[in-house]
């Protein structure tokens, strides 16, 4: 009997709902000179919450949609080509420092933007997708070693462009078999764990990312993959919650 631990991937944090003033003020007297808000501050306090435990940290979530959609140039409605300024992003990346850790942002479907210019679904979504290539290159001349794309089921075109080892995309459960058209890795809840069996006489799989796993999904893995293509995720708040998904083991009779 032997006990296996697996290494702990970030998909990124939600924001914190209520900071606590003196930390804010804590953090803020720590960043003179750069440009920050509390967008900023949650970008950090995520990121530090997780480097004690996670084998990759990631930046980023959800609650940085905002200045996705700032580098783009909109906020709701697409009335002209996108803009592309990466200042927004650059002066986070100048506050926070994010080499050897992911990044985790909103996939260009799940920022509801409303196409009043292209007028063309497909080149909507292939604009997006490029704009998308943009962000990411920034991201990764900045110390990302991958992009963590978010989305609930992500068009055809988002994933035929940003496919490869420097993405990692995490849908639901109905967007599985989409991504897997694309990539070889998946992020797929404990819950799901058990249609693994079935994904695979379908599709490659490569590296599996178990979100929020407990030891009954990660045996269920390790009937399929040997144990260095299986890994825990996490998209949560919090060094407890980093510390709870890092410390999980299971133990096996091998």
């Amino acid at each position: 009997m032997r006990e296996i631990v697996f290494p702990l991937m970030s998909l990124g944090s939600p924001a914190e709902e209520k900071p606590e003033a003196a930390d804010v003020a804590k953090w803020i007297s720590g960043i003179k000179g750069n440009t920050a808000d509390i967008i900023t501050y949650n970008l950090s306090s995520s990121l530090s919450a997780q480097k004690p435990h996670a084998a990759e940290p990631s930046a980023g979530g959800e609650f940085y949609t905002p200045r996705i959609k700032a580098v783009l140039g909109f906020e709701d409605k697409v009335t002209q080509d996108f803009l592309l300024d990466a200042e927004p992003i650059l002066d986070d990346l100048r506050a926070v420092k994010i080499k050897n850790c992911g990044f985790a942002v909103p996939a260009f479907s799940s920022l509801n933007l409303v196409d009043a210019y292209y007028k063309d679904l497909e080149e909507f979504f292939a604009a997006g997708a490029e704009a998308y290539k943009f962000i990411s290159r920034e991201l990764r001349d900045n110390g990302a070693v991958k992009v963590i794309l978010h989305a609930e089921c992500p068009s055809d075109l988002e994933l035929e462009t940003l496919r490869g080892r420097k993405y990692l995309w995490s849908v639901s459960d109905v967007g599985l078999e989409r991504v897997l058209e694309f990539s070889r890795d998946i992020v797929i809840g404990f819950e799901s764990a058990n249609r693994l069996e079935e994904l695979l006489d379908c599709y490659q799989i490569r590296n599996v990312y178990i979100r929020d796993a407990d030891a009954e999904a990660l045996k269920t893995a390790l009937k399929y993959f040997d144990k260095e293509y299986i890994f825990t995720a996490g998209y949560g708040d919090g060094e407890e919650y980093w510390k709870n998904l890092a410390e999980l083991k299971i133990k096996t009779e091998e």
